[in-house]
């Protein structure tokens, strides 16, 4: 017999994830007719991650998708549930991450956070390779010589073609620093890093990215995928990615299809910046002519700034040079704060026209996100 107080203490346990009542009535092809055939998959490589029968290989069209390796669907239902494209109980995983209590920053937004910052390294290595303020890489540097997490899943690229790094050390955390702007499915870096033994993960990625970790986190599943091995989350601000035949593209316009000498790119205002190892803009290709390359899946995308991460980063809102920082999580705001007192990054407060600006670009993508999935 359970007492009532065992009872009830089970039942708020079990309140913590997410009821997912046709579980084990999906299966790939489920996902399939219902997302990847429908173009608004957002290659985040979530479905892959946790079943071993799904690769991400070259679809009809040449790009990247998810594709069942195997003869015979179990109809196991992961792929399906874990996918962020098939149905985000927003209000639900937001419960589990931010508590009983927690709510949304007036009229939601920017997500729910506690604290936001303007951030900047204080380390000159990781400034000079840093996309804006280095807040990223300072960050994750703290969390590695603290122990909090080790190790790290990022994002690197090998001549900006991006792939995921398990990162164990302050060296392999510099080699992620910098933007790609291509897509990439990097929650398989997280399989790798579970597969490997790795016991406190941490891992950054795009909202979308940040979403598929977050309902493998607080779904009600049966079987054990490793999951509570990833310990942080840090997502990026995205406002949409591109395809692979970007990098085509720059490289045609830049004379150097090998793209060796580029340092960096950007997006300021409504240009892609593309720059050169001496730090001076070679190319400055407007976003109006991007617009084809624009992952298709992106197009139904309402969260600008990764709402479900411990951590967002972004370079929106701060002087360039920096970085704008929401500390969303207890855990994120430790690490912040952590990272404040032992030297790795100075703070400073976020002005009010940045704070908005932020405000204006999720407001936009929310709209236009709300208007082509419905």
């Amino acid at each position: 017999m359970v007492g009532e107080a065992d009872a009830a203490e089970l039942k708020q346990e079990e309140r913590k994830f997410v009821r997912l009542p046709t579980f084990l009535e999906r299966g790939f092809l489920d996902l399939k007719y219902g997302v990847i055939a429908r173009r608004i998959c957002c290659l985040c490589g979530t479905c892959a991650a946790f079943c071993d029968k799904i690769n991400v290989q070259n679809g009809g069209g040449g790009e990247k998708e998810p594709r069942f390796i195997e003869e015979y669907d179990t109809v196991c239902g992961l792929c399906y549930a874990f996918c962020p494209r098939t149905f985000l109980p927003l209000s639900e995983i937001e419960r589990r991450i931010f508590g009983e209590e927690w709510k949304r920053a007036e009229d939601g937004i920017l997500g729910a956070y506690r604290s936001f910052y303007a951030v900047r390294s204080k380390r000159e290595d990781i400034v000079k390779g840093a996309q804006d303020g280095g807040a990223v890489t300072s960050l994750l540097a703290y969390a590695l010589d603290e122990g909090l997490i080790e190790p790290c899943v990022i994002t690197t690229s090998e001549h900006w073609k991006p792939i995921t790094k398990v990162a164990r050390t302050y060296e392999d955390l510099k080699k992620g620093a910098g933007t790609k702007y291509t897509l990439y499915p990097s929650v398989l870096g997280v399989r790798e890093a579970i597969k490997n033994g790795c016991e406190a993960i941490g891992f950054v990625g795009l909202p979308c990215q940040i979403q598929g970790v977050r309902k493998v986190q607080t779904a009600e599943q049966p079987y054990d995928v490793g999951i509570t091995k990833v310990k942080l989350l840090i997502g990026l601000f995205c406002m949409e990615n591109f395809t692979g035949a970007l990098l085509d593209l720059v490289g045609e316009r830049c004379g150097d299809r090998s793209l060796e000498g580029v340092r960096k790119f950007e997006i300021r205002d409504k240009d892609l910046l593309v720059y050169t190892e001496d730090r001076e803009a070679k190319r400055r290709i407007p976003l109006e002519e991007l617009k084809s390359y624009v992952g298709e899946g992106c197009l139904v995308c309402m969260d600008y700034t990764a709402e479900l991460a411990d951590i967002s980063v972004g370079s929106v809102g701060s002087e360039q040079g920096w970085s704008t920082v929401f500390a969303r999580t207890e855990l994120g705001e430790g690490v912040v704060r952590g990272a404040v007192e032992k030297g790795y990054i100075e703070v400073m407060d976020l002005e009010k026209a940045g704070l908005e600006s932020i405000r204006r670009l999720s407001k936009r993508k929310k709209k236009s996100g709300m208007q082509r999935s419905t």
